[in-house]
């Protein structure tokens, strides 16, 4: 019975997310009836939800029914330097609703997002403005963590310029700029999600990247810029299946190729393959996952397998890094 009623734990949360009640709660601990006004919610009911997460961590409770944030919930603010807030409302949104289907992906092999929506994710969010809005905000709070670490574990002194592949609103690079003032960076995604990024950059507290990030429009199934020192691509071929990372990688390695013509062979543009890679029994989870929300044929990927795909592409591992997010970066270039 508790494993069943995980899913209502998750909506839970979810709701708790949407609501910004850890917002609510940021210095100003109160009871669930306090809450409740601040909210416009039911107070019975909201009783109940913060019982179920204060059980788990999320949220404190005294003896007087007053919650209080923890730790947990502390991510769930938005202001919070690690908020994970939009992620949780697009894993028990979007995410979730998907998972619906499951069934069918376990009967056809297929993905049950397609079977239920008829296209693509991408293709979704570019008709569903608000739930794309939100899926932004998801990836950025996936990103600022894997920034922090790349910044730190990673040689920059040798670049100026960083073009991230698929970067969404740009928030690794934004993360790699502040952490190295030298750089540039421009980010390559689809149209809406460049005009939207570029318009929440522009008021933004963060307003002055500005002047070094940039955003480029495009598919990156048919070509990449070829004008950065260093190219990367985060949390992306995981989303597609095996032809299409090979495709998008030999994309790249296209770019790399042109920009590096001329250079010394040291001095040519890398690669930085950014995944989290299935190592673990736990990591099944995900691989689900990508088969039921992502493109038909997703599939979760060993190192082995990345290798693989990295070599088929053709392009050669020069060295790996290990993230402290769980992260592997396969630091690659092109084969000769």
């Amino acid at each position: 019975m508790s494993l069943a009623g995980l899913g209502w734990v998750a909506k839970s949360l979810t709701a708790a997310a949407e609501l910004g009640l850890a917002d609510h709660l940021d210095g100003s601990p109160m009871t669930a009836e306090e809450l409740a006004k601040q909210t416009g919610t039911h107070p019975e009911t909201l009783e109940a939800l913060l019982r179920i997460l204060s059980t788990i961590g999320v949220f404190g409770r005294d003896d007087a029914g007053v919650y209080r944030n923890t730790a947990l919930s502390d991510q769930l603010r938005d202001g919070h330097p690690q908020s994970m807030r939009h992620y949780v409302m697009l894993s028990g949104g979007l995410y979730a609703d998907t998972f619906s289907a499951v069934t069918h992906t376990l009967r056809t092999g297929e993905s049950a997002f397609r079977h239920l929506h008829g296209t693509r994710i991408y293709e979704y969010l570019e008709q569903h403005p608000a739930e794309a809005d939100l899926y932004d905000k998801a990836m950025a709070d996936l990103a600022r963590p894997v920034a922090a670490a790349l910044a730190d574990a990673y040689d920059f002194a040798a670049v100026r310029s960083v073009l991230d592949i698929g970067g969404n609103s740009g928030e690794l690079l934004k993360g790699l700029l502040t952490a190295h003032p030298h750089l540039t960076g421009t980010c390559l995604d689809r149209p809406d999600v460049c005009a939207r990024a570029a318009a929440e950059l522009a008021t933004s507290p963060r307003k002055y990247l500005a002047e070094r990030l940039t955003y480029q429009p495009g598919d990156f199934l048919e070509a990449v810029p070829a004008d950065a020192d260093l190219y990367t691509v985060k949390n992306v071929l995981h989303n597609w299946n095996r032809e299409h990372s090979v495709v998008i990688l030999g994309r790249i390695r296209e770019a790399m190729e042109r920009a590096g013509a001329g250079r010394p062979v040291d001095e040519r543009p890398r690669l930085l393959v950014i995944e989290p890679l299935v190592e673990t029994d736990v990591d099944w989870i995900r691989v689900l996952f990508q088969m039921v929300v992502c493109e038909d044929g997703t599939r979760g990927r060993t190192d082995e397998v990345q290798r693989a795909q990295i070599t088929e592409a053709g392009l050669e591992v020069l060295d790996t890094l290990r993230l402290s997010t769980g992260h592997t970066v396969h630091i690659c270039a092109a084969a000769h």
